[in-house]
């Protein structure tokens, strides 16, 4: 029994030894498979290619067991290191808008109303850094890379950070280029969205990462196709993949531009043939898709790229089917990378104990919470999260508002920085509008603004702003939120314009139109003077309800008759706003609605004589568009009036210009009443998509019905007039532009060419 006990135990030693050792084998035999080094060139769009060729490889059973990449190989290499296939990859990126990553500027509904009418005045938003003391302080980038880094976790769906790259399924690296010594950067742990932006950051189009200390920007300028960093990390193959742009034919380079993008070219090309001198034809592979189709920024051929990316692969399977494996290899690969993406920490909502602020900016950290709406110990999407990243970012303060989500012990913490703008805190932005009738009337308008922002820890600006040319305003206001949800706040300040009016006369008054009987017309100038303190409850992102007190003085001097007026006065206000349109100038959607009713006391002088007066004025207007694919019909209505008996009125009402009773020029027609309704038509002709930047062209007419009169009781039917156009619109990056003609009923006429929104 003994005995017979000794042998089964002997047995069982025997077959667990053997067990055993067949274990070991098969381990070691695949720890000591060749490993497979992807190397990935920069090359923008055309990184495309790099998905052809991955598919090529999934295809064909060829593990990659390395990836490095540059650029826009450094994101497709982070893809695939995060494990994801090739079809998984080639989605996600092509429901990209790359282009939207070389734009920063909020949507306009994104942003709150009080900035959306700024920018709606100043459209050219240069936004040139100047302090208080005059120093001026350069934009670090003409784009800072909010967005894309937007994109980037889009597409991975933002990740953890890393304690290091080896950690993902397939091990990873990216490179930049520290800009101050102008080296290559390994970048190896932390955030994988924030080393492919640093890898991506093409300086003068993307503002270059913070990392560690270091300014980074692309790595294509140092080594773009990282062939050395993949060896260096164990790789015995290498699959290479070159993106390199030709260079230009002597006959080519007939501008600066061109000049510069062959230097560009030539460097990065360099770069690359070093990386080359690494590789061994009978150990690795080379491929160089057929790419001359296209260039970097062209992201609307990537489909193209994906399919020269698959040629190559295709074209020299031979080679690449030396690192081919079995298909039980291929599928224990497979699954262990699987394995391996499964622990990644990456879900599409969170858990959130604790948000911690890094808060790099002037305001309160109370204001930032409040604006953000997002709760701790509490479940929250990642969709919730980015929301929350743009609406802050829309109140057009910061530099760049970024995050990650991080185990810290038992906790999931969301850390996020807010960094408040470099070249702050004053900005100078410009406005320019030119406007001729071809005929007898030529004005322009040239204006800047200065604003100095957060004065006050509740995000409290001073804006000053003055515009030169046919008419003149001087304005400056102080503005003061009073609490941290932004609901109230308190403005108040001042404002001076000279203006130049159309008036008809007859011998003893004056009339609104050529129908009231005039003799004569005179131009009139306007001079103004106002201040203001109100109170704002921003009842809405796009809705405020004020409630102010205006006081006011004016002289008035109608040229042809030598006849001088002055005014004063003061008293209460109300102003109902809403505005959500899409566009100002070329809506498409949304609606704009602007009321106001005052009530003031006022004393006017003229021919030795005081009148006192109690003046209630009232002013309304509409902008309703409705879109229906390219055809667009926006409905405008408008009109006021006051009660005001002084000869010449201080709440005046005009009319004329393109779309505003077109045939008659602006400011053409003046009075103490007015009424006005159009409907405007627009086809959007021509999209012009530049990528970085969209200039549409729209062709359209109008028709139009209104007048103004200088009293009441002459308000009918028959004394309006009624106009149409015809134009050619261009929503330029210097504003808006318009071709047109206007003709009304009376006879007039008057053709148009407006550029910017100068007036």
């Amino acid at each position: 029994m003994s005995n017979h006990r000794f042998l089964s135990l002997a047995l069982i030693s025997f077959l667990v030894l053997l067990s055993d050792t067949a274990y070991a084998t098969e381990s070691t035999t695949t720890s000591q498979r060749p490993q497979i080094g992807l190397v990935l060139s920069g090359g923008g769009a055309k990184g495309a290619a790099h998905i052809g060729v991955l598919e090529v490889l999934e295809e064909h059973r060829i593990p990659v067991d390395i990836v490095t990449g540059t650029s826009m190989g450094a994101y497709v290499g982070g893809m695939a290191a995060l494990g994801l296939s090739a079809t998984e990859i080639k989605e996600r990126t092509f429901d990209i808008d790359w282009n939207q990553g070389y734009i920063d500027k909020s949507d306009r509904n994104e942003l709150l109303l009080r900035k959306k009418r700024n920018e709606d005045d100043y459209q050219l938003r240069a936004e040139v850094g100047i302090t208080p003391s005059g120093e001026y302080k350069p934009k670090p980038g003409a784009v800072l890379g909010q967005t894309m880094a937007a994109l980037l976790r889009q597409a991975t769906r933002h990740p953890a950070q890393f304690a290091s790259f080896d950690k993902l399924p397939i091990p990873y690296r990216a490179v930049a280029t520290d800009m101050e010594s102008v080296s290559p950067v390994i970048l190896a742990s932390g955030d994988l969205t924030q080393a492919m932006q640093a890898s991506m950051s093409v300086p003068g189009a993307l503002k270059g990462v913070e990392w560690e200390g270091k300014y980074l920007v692309d790595g294509g300028i140092v080594n773009n196709m990282p062939v050395d960093v993949a060896l260096e990390m164990g790789a015995d193959h290498i699959i290479a993949i070159d993106l390199r742009d030709p260079l230009y034919h002597t006959n080519e380079l007939k501008s600066v531009l061109a000049v510069v993008e062959q230097l560009t070219t030539y460097m990065t090309n360099s770069s690359s043939d070093k990386q080359v001198s690494y590789l061994q034809p009978e150990r690795d592979t080379y491929l160089q898709p057929e790419l001359s189709f296209m260039t970097a920024p062209d992201f609307d051929k990537m489909q193209q790229a994906y399919e020269a990316g698959r040629n190559v692969a295709l074209a020299q399977i031979e080679s690449l089917k030396r690192y081919q494996l079995t298909q039980q290899q291929y599928d224990s690969y497979k699954i262990q990378k699987a394995k391996k993406r499964t622990k990644l920490f990456i879900r599409d909502a969170y858990f959130i104990d604790k948000i911690q602020l890094d808060n790099r900016s002037q305001l309160n950290e109370s204001l930032i919470r409040e604006l953000l709406s997002l709760e701790e110990n509490k479940a929250i999407t990642t969709a919730e999260i980015e929301t929350a990243v743009k609406k802050l970012y829309a109140r057009n303060d910061f530099e760049k508002v970024t995050y990650t989500i991080d185990e810290e012990g038992d906790e999931t913490v969301l850390n996020m920085v807010i960094k408040e703008k470099s070249w702050g805190p004053g900005f100078l932005n410009f406005k320019f509008g030119l406007e001729d009738n071809f005929s007898n009337r030529s004005e322009y308008g040239i204006g800047a603004q200065y604003t100095l922002t957060n004065i006050t820890d509740l995000g409290g600006e001073w804006t000053t702003a003055f515009l030169a040319g046919s008419w003149k305003k001087l304005s400056t206001e102080l503005y003061f939120p009073v609490d941290v949800s932004q609901k109230w706040a308190i403005t108040t300040g001042a404002e001076l314009t000279q203006e130049v009016r159309q008036f008809y006369f007859s011998s003893d008054n004056i009339f609104n139109s050529p129908r009231g009987g005039a003799t004569f017309e005179s131009d009139v100038d306007y001079d103004q003077n106002k201040i203001h303190i109100g109170l704002d409850w921003n009842w809405h992102n796009s809705g405020a309800l004020t409630f102010g007190y205006l006081g006011l003085s004016g002289h008035y001097h109608a040229r042809s008759v030598n006849f001088e007026q002055d005014v004063y006065g003061h008293g209460p206000y109300a102003q109902f706003t809403f505005d959500n349109l899409d566009n100002f100038f070329f809506p498409s959607k949304g609606i704009s609605f602007d009321s106001q009713v005052g009530f003031t006391s006022n004393t006017t002088e003229y021919n030795n004589s005081s009148i006192n007066d109690d003046v209630l004025y009232y002013s309304a207007s509409l902008i309703k568009p409705i879109t229906f694919n390219r055809h667009t019909f926006t409905i405008k209505a408008s009109g006021g009036g006051s009660n005001s008996d002084e000869l010449l009125p201080t709440y005046l009402q005009d009319l004329g210009g393109l779309h505003n009773l077109s045939g008659f020029n602006r400011y053409e027609l003046n009075g103490r009443y007015s009424l006005f309704a159009a409907m405007i038509y627009r086809y959007r002709l021509l999209d012009n998509d530049f990528g970085l930047f969209s200039s549409p062209i729209y062709l359209g007419g109008s028709v139009e019905q209104g007048g103004v009169w200088d009293s009441g009781a002459d308000i009918n039917q028959s004394s309006t007039f009624t106009s149409g156009s015809i134009y050619l619109g261009v929503d330029s990056i210097i504003g808006p532009v318009f071709l047109g003609y206007g003709h009304s009923n009376e006879g007039n006429s008057s053709f148009y060419l407006s550029v910017g929104s100068g007036f």
